[in-house]
């Protein structure tokens, strides 16, 4: 039968995660408490796949079982954000879950056992860190395929529980924010911008500012809105100063656009980022170097503010 051992760890550092009994004299502190009804964390990976990055969600699933596939879910998908990632890699699949009482098992594909040691040890800690917080689980045990999950030493790792893991997250725990931003989104038409209001998760060493360039960049949940930064625009930067905010572009926001469109793309841009406490007024930039253009607005320093009146839905 084929072994399925975790390799070595001797000499490895695994950054921000720590298995209890891997190092003597390590406390038994419990790494999370149960979560409240409908609201829990789940644990993906910082940026530099280095330590565990939470982020809050909610759950509106009702049964165990149907909560386990939610989460599993969130812990296998691709992540679209340049902060956190998941921690189950597509490589790696989730083949199915038994759950006996309140004893979890899950079982992985084969290509578990291509996972580096800091890999592993990370993926572990999330994924039990996350589905613990469950009221109907007080275990999980891992499996590769049918086998036992073993350690360096040939045996098994056994069940993990909320005490398995010592946290030790450091600046990326403490950096993780949350925010709820208020949007702005270019109608198809030209006939104005779209208000929504999204909750995002960040880290706060990046200006809140970017954050929302970020946001901008993604479709909005409005069908008839478009993205106010097409995929082909880069941020170059992003400074704010004396209540202005200067957002410099790789290239142009508009190809063939109306010019009633490019309107509402820039105050799309504009209104966003003046939501901001610190931003009263914005001026775009275009390129970079002696080629570099600034966006002509009516006002002689060419920056814009914020114009309600083009928003549809107030």
């Amino acid at each position: 039968m084929r072994k399925n051992k975790i390799k070595n760890l001797t000499g490895i550092l695994l950054c921000s995660l720590v298995l209890l009994g891997t190092l003597a004299g390590c406390g038994n502190r419990s790494s999370s408490s149960k979560a409240a009804k409908g609201d829990f964390t789940v644990y993906y990976l910082n940026q530099t796949k280095t330590s565990l990055y939470p982020v809050r969600v909610k759950l509106k699933e009702k049964t165990t079982p149907e909560k386990i596939n939610f989460l599993i879910s969130k812990l296998s998908t691709a992540v679209e954000d340049a902060d956190y990632t998941n921690p189950i890699p597509g490589s790696v699949s989730v083949r199915h879950t038994t759950l006996k009482g309140k004893k979890l098992v899950i079982s992985f594909s084969r290509d578990y056992q291509t996972l580096n040691p800091v890999q592993e040890a990370l993926l572990r800690g999330a994924v039990v860190k996350t589905l613990i917080q469950l009221e109907g689980i007080s275990s999980i045990s891992f499996k590769i395929v049918d086998e036992a999950l073993l350690d360096a030493q040939g045996s098994p790792v056994g069940a993990m529980t909320e005490g398995s893991f010592v946290d030790d997250f450091g600046s990326e725990q403490d950096s993780a924010r949350e925010a709820q931003l208020t949007l702005f989104y270019p109608m198809s038409d030209g006939s104005g911008i779209y208000r929504e209001v999204h909750d995002v998760h960040y880290n706060e060493n990046v200006p809140l500012a970017q954050v929302v360039l970020r946001q901008l960049g993604k479709n909005p949940e409005q069908s008839k809105a478009q993205a106010a930064i097409p995929s082909n625009v880069k941020v170059l930067s992003v400074n704010t100063s004396g209540g202005v905010c200067y957002v410099d572009l790789d290239q142009s926001l508009f190809s063939n656009e109306t010019l009633g469109y490019q309107k509402m793309t820039i105050y799309s841009i504009v209104n966003s980022l003046c939501q901001l406490d610190q931003i009263n007024r914005v001026q775009i930039l275009i390129g970079s170097g002696d080629g570099a253009s600034i966006l002509a607005s009516d006002d002689l320093s060419n920056t814009y503010a914020a114009d309600d009146s083009l928003v549809l839905n107030q």
